[in-house]
């Protein structure tokens, strides 16, 4: 047994997925890291470990199989894709069509059931609404967990949760499903609600597919990448008037509201003592 090949490909492996992990649990918290020079360096050094494992596999004196290739591969396939995803532009800020104190703009749209959908089912109701690049996004989907995890607390003021992409219906409703999230997911394939709330994000590398599974509770899947349009991440907060009381939106796609933010902005437009607050704007 290669057991140098072996040692190496573990060690490059645990080199890329441990920090990878560290960082995108940051998300939630709204810690994402704006400099990742450090984390960039540690995926460099993990894929230089991961292929010297392969060739040690390849060349070395004794066989050392899937114990050596799978982690190796494994390694370098995450630092790679990692990596590029933290050397992609920021996204542009688009050309938001509403403000706070606006109305909300009628919409319509597919649930991810399949079935149709349109802001009258918003009607009367507190939304926490989402504009989200999509199921593949391991940011996206971090945020959407935080989200319903922070249900109990938005319940206390009446907020109810609504999440609208690009993803078809059945792409939506695997990511529903993978994630076990309570919320509805939104199916706008054609781009229409988007574009209509100047939230549209020209030619961005994305997967063709919403991954099925997460590994280490991230969604990296192997689908092809693609170039395609999709949203600018964009937070809407809309009292029971359909009026918009606040709005987050940030230029860096990876940078996303913590919990606590959203549930201040939350605070300040509903709590009773604070309703004469001064509503913010986040853009």
């Amino acid at each position: 047994m290669n057991t140098l090949a072996i040692l190496t490909a573990m060690i490059g492996f645990l080199t890329v997925f441990v920090p990878m992990i560290r960082y995108f649990r940051t998300i939630p918290r709204g810690t994402v890291p704006e400099r990742t020079g450090g984390l960039a360096a540690t995926l460099v050094a993990g894929a230089a470990l991961s292929i010297s494992a392969i060739g040690l596999a390849i060349w070395g004196e004794r066989s050392a199989g899937a114990l050596a290739y799978v982690p190796a591969l494994f390694g370098l396939f995450f630092a790679l894709l990692v990596l590029f995803m933290l050397a992609q532009p920021k996204a542009p800020l688009g050309d938001l069509k509403v403000k706070v104190g606006d109305q909300i703009l009628p919409f319509a749209a597919k649930t991810f059931e399949g079935t149709a959908f349109d802001t009258s089912a918003m009607a009367s109701k507190r939304i926490l609404f989402k504009f989200y690049r999509g199921g593949w996004c391991p940011y996206c989907s971090a945020e959407l967990e935080a989200f319903d995890q922070m249900s109990p607390d938005l319940a206390q003021y009446g907020v109810e949760i609504f999440a609208l992409s690009k993803d078809a219906p059945d792409q939506a409703a695997i990511h529903k499903s993978r994630d076990s999230l309570s919320f509805p997911l939104l199916s706008d394939p054609d781009l229409d609600v988007i574009r209509q709330y100047g939230v549209e994000h020209h030619k961005v590398l994305s997967m063709d597919a919403t991954p099925t599974k997460k590994i280490g509770g991230i969604p990296l899947g192997f689908g092809q990448p693609k170039f395609q349009t999709m949203a600018i991440p964009t937070t809407l907060l809309i009292d029971e008037n359909g009026i918009i009381r606040w709005i987050d939106q940030s230029e860096d796609y990876r940078v996303r509201s913590s919990t606590d933010r959203i549930l201040k902005a939350v605070q300040t437009a509903f709590d009773q003592n604070s309703a004469d607050a001064t509503l913010s704007q986040a853009v």
